[in-house]
């Protein structure tokens, strides 16, 4: 009686102790297969949640060399969601925010920071100063003019004579 209950037991046992031993093996096997390599192009498309993390880094970074928050403020969109903050992505993946700032609770500012955060985050500052002239500041795209319609094709006088004639 003993032996059948043994033999019933490792029968019934025996999938869950190899279950736990696939899993292992498979956890293992595909720890030595690496995810490809994000070429620096892909990364803001390949991490939704970069171009938020290069927000903060640069507003961070210029609030650390403003004097800090009782100082020094960001405009308002370096506060908000990332997709509405002046950013460029750059074709090395790395994001360059240009932005304004001054004493908090400024109506005007009075500084204007240029911050590139790398994919790596790291920050470099290529500006940070009083705000400079238009002239200086790096120029947006203008829009694309509107084009006019085309216009009505003219029909020839013969095709309107047709169309008079078989309307009388």
């Amino acid at each position: 009686m003993m032996q059948k209950f043994l033999v019933f037991s490792s029968i019934l046992l025996t999938p869950l102790a190899v279950v736990p031993a696939l899993n292992a093996q498979e956890t293992v096997s595909r720890a030595h297969f690496s995810q490809p390599l994000l070429i620096a192009q892909d990364a803001v498309k390949a991490d939704p949640f970069f171009l938020t993390r290069a927000k903060n880094l640069a507003r961070q970074a210029a609030e650390r060399e403003n004097g800090g928050l009782s100082q020094y403020r960001a405009e308002a969109s370096m506060y908000g969601p990332a997709i509405d903050s002046p950013h460029v992505e750059n074709d090395d993946g790395s994001v360059t925010f240009s932005f304004k700032g001054g004493a908090p609770g400024f109506v005007t500012p009075t500084l204007e920071t240029v911050a590139t955060v790398s994919p790596a985050g790291i920050v470099t500052l290529g500006y940070n100063g009083p705000i400079r002239p238009a002239a200086a500041q790096p120029p947006e795209p203008e829009p694309e003019p509107a084009t006019a319609p085309d216009p009505i094709p003219q029909v020839p006088s013969q095709i309107i004579d047709q169309i008079q004639d078989l309307v009388e």
